[in-house]
Formats: structure tokens, C-alpha cells, sequence
């Protein structure tokens, strides 16, 4: 198996992982239990306390020590069997995103906390889980509309008179010449700090997509110019196509590998843009979680020394970033969606 070919595999498989996240949860990623703060992963054994070896697992919870905020002890831990295929009910979570309300683990009375949980009690792995989904809706979001406009503004500026091709690449050279994560922190100070999540959200998306369209046009704009001197787009212009059928048979399928190149370059920046704003608080708040939400919690250096676990969207984000700049590689290479061939296209000439 190739690399790219398992690059793509582990991205379906980890984009289905945050897409049912209500399965794969195992609790509400917003509900409390003030018992618990700071808890720490806990662990999955087969062997039963006496020893002896069973097919269900168990879950070892650390048990608190009284009196001691946040200190829990591995002695006299809870076995509690581990449930699998359950309902809320069953459960007794809230977890609410599955059809059915059914859910890949729980344990009787409670939830299983396999990431351990933050300062309020809430579960880590549940909020791992919604976070990622917020936050791959937000940049995959960003980066079509910022592909797509790039792909209009370039297609345009290689195609049309040399007065627009100048006036949109000044424009273009512009937007690039602005630090651009400076001007985007600066237009959402602008906006309203108490605002609705949901508009902050929108709020985030339109403005990513907004500023980060200028570099990828630029270079779409290269191609599009590129592919208007080759022979065959010079034959079918002097056998009377159109700009729409040059575009249509010529260009866009020329465009294609790049527009996805340009593509899967910015996922991961826009990704990493809004955890950097959620993380200062300018995108994604409360209620609503998301990668940058969580690290909002670990800003403190004893957080990361004494709770580990709360950093779990940093290691999850680094794989991911990975494949995807592997597919983004590959994509560079790939040829146009179909060869340019007048033998295929029939332009009717002017009679």
C-alpha cells in the first residue's frame, strides 16, 4: 500500500470518527460532575480484580482522595465492567447525536472518562470528539469557499483583458502583503465579543475564507495563462471555440489538480487558525466546543505539566496534518481530469 493511498484511508476513517460523534462519545461534552475534576485517563483491563481473565473489559477508575482537591489514588481502584452497543438510558449519559441514541461504549450509572476530564468534570474523549467536528466543519468550510473563489479570481485573470488581469492581481498582491492572521484577529476584534456561537462561528468561516483566497489565486492565474499558450487551446480558438468551451474543455480540467492542491494546502491552516482563535477567545466559545475551545483550558504551564491530558487536541491535530499534506503532495502530481484532444471536441465554426 502506497503512502498516499493510506494517508486517504486514515482520513476517511478519522473524518467518520468526528462525523458520528455521538456514537463514539460517552458523554454529554457539556455535562458537569463536579466530583471529578482533573481526572485522570483511565485504564481498560481484561483480568477482573481476583485476577482472573475475561473477554469484557473493565474500566479502572482511580478512586479521589477525601479531603484533596483534584488528587486521586490507584489503590482500592474501581473495576466497573465496560458495556458496549448501549443507549443513553443504559448508559446514563446525554449523549444525543446517534440515531436511536445508541452508543459504541458506557458503564452502569455514569460515563467512561477514557481521556480523563478537565477542571468542571467534563469528559475529555466526548469533547475531543465534538470539538473535532466543529472545528473540520469550520476549516474544510473555509477552505472550499477560499479554493473556489481563488479558482473564479484566477480563471478571470488569466482569461479576460490585461487591465482586469492587472487590476485583480494588485488586488491580490495586496491581500498577500498583509500579515494576514494579524488582519484577521483584527476584523473579529471589530465584531461584537458577545455575540451568539453560532454567529461567531459563521463569523470565523467568512472571514478565513475571505483573506485566504489571494495566494492560491495568484497561482491558478499562473496555470490558466499557461495553458492559453499551448497548442491545442491556439488550434481550438482558430477553429472558433468560445472563452466558455476553451474554459469548459481546457482550462478547468488543467485548473482541477491544483485548485485541490490549493485546497489541502489550506486545510490545515485554516484548522490551525481557528484553534489560535478560539484559543483567544475571538471564535468558538462557549457553549459550543472545539479544539480551541479545550485549549483555552491549558493556557497555564502547570496545566501542561500536571494535566497532560487536556493538550489531546495538539497530538490529534499532528496526524491529521500529516496525511493531509501527504494527499496534498500527491495531488500536485495529478494529471487534468481529461486530455486535451481535438479529436474529442467538435467546435461549430462561424459560418
Amino acid at each position: 500500500m502506497t503512502l498516499p493511498r493510506a494517508a486517504l484511508i486514515f482520513l476517511v476513517l478519522y473524518s467518520a470518527l468526528f462525523a458520528f460523534a455521538g456514537f463514539f462519545a460517552t458523554a454529554d461534552p457539556a455535562a458537569i460532575d463536579a466530583s471529578l475534576p482533573y481526572l485522570p485517563p483511565e485504564g481498560i483491563r481484561f483480568t477482573s480484580p481476583a485476577g482472573q481473565f475475561h473477554l469484557r473489559p473493565y474500566l479502572v477508575r482511580p478512586r479521589p482522595v477525601p479531603g484533596q482537591f483534584a488528587v486521586y489514588t490507584r489503590q482500592d481502584a474501581a473495576f466497573i465492567p465496560l458495556r458496549f452497543l448501549v443507549t443513553a438510558s443504559s448508559a446514563d449519559t446525554a449523549v444525543d447525536a446517534s440515531p436511536g441514541n445508541l452508543h459504541l461504549c458506557g458503564i452502569s450509572g455514569g460515563a467512561p472518562h477514557f481521556l480523563g476530564t478537565d477542571e468542571f468534570g467534563r469528559d475529555v474523549w466526548s469533547r475531543l470528539l465534538y470539538g473535532g467536528r466543529t472545528t473540520l466543519a469550520i476549516g474544510l468550510t473555509a477552505s472550499l469557499a477560499a479554493s473556489l473563489l481563488a479558482l473564479a479570481v484566477g480563471l478571470i485573470a488569466g482569461s479576460a483583458a490585461p487591465w482586469v488581469d492587472t487590476l485583480l492581481m494588485r488586488l491580490v498582491e495586496t491581500m498577500i502583503s498583509v500579515p494576514w492572521f494579524y488582519l484577521l484577529l483584527a476584523v473579529r476584534a471589530l465584531l461584537p465579543l458577545r455575540v451568539s456561537p453560532w454567529v461567531a462561528v459563521a463569523a470565523s468561516t467568512a472571514l478565513m475564507a475571505a483573506i485566504g483566497w489571494a495566494r492560491p489565486a495568484r497561482i491558478l492565474r499562473g496555470v490558466t495563462i499557461a495553458t492559453h499558450r499551448r497548442a491545442y487551446v491556439t488550434m481550438a480558438r482558430a477553429t472558433g471555440a468560445s472563452p466558455w468551451q476553451i474554459a469548459r474543455w481546457h482550462t478547468l480540467p488543467d485548473l482541477a489538480p491544483q485548485t485541490l492542491t490549493q485546497f489541502t494546502v489550506l486545510l490545515p491552516q485554516f484548522i490551525a487558525s481557528e484553534v489560535a482563535l478560539s484559543y483567544l477567545g475571538l471564535g468558538v466559545t462557549e457553549p459550543l466546543v472545539s479544539w480551541g475551545v479545550m485549549l483555552a483550558a491549558a493556557q497555564h504551564l502547570s496545566t501542561f505539566v500536571e494535566y497532560p491530558w487536556l493538550i489531546s487536541p495538539i497530538w490529534t491535530m499532528i496526524p491529521f496534518f500529516f496525511s493531509v499534506h501527504v494527499l496534498a503532495d500527491r495531488a500536485s502530481s495529478l494529471r487534468p481530469l481529461t486530455l486535451p484532444s481535438l479529436s474529442r471536441h467538435w467546435y461549430k465554426l462561424p459560418r
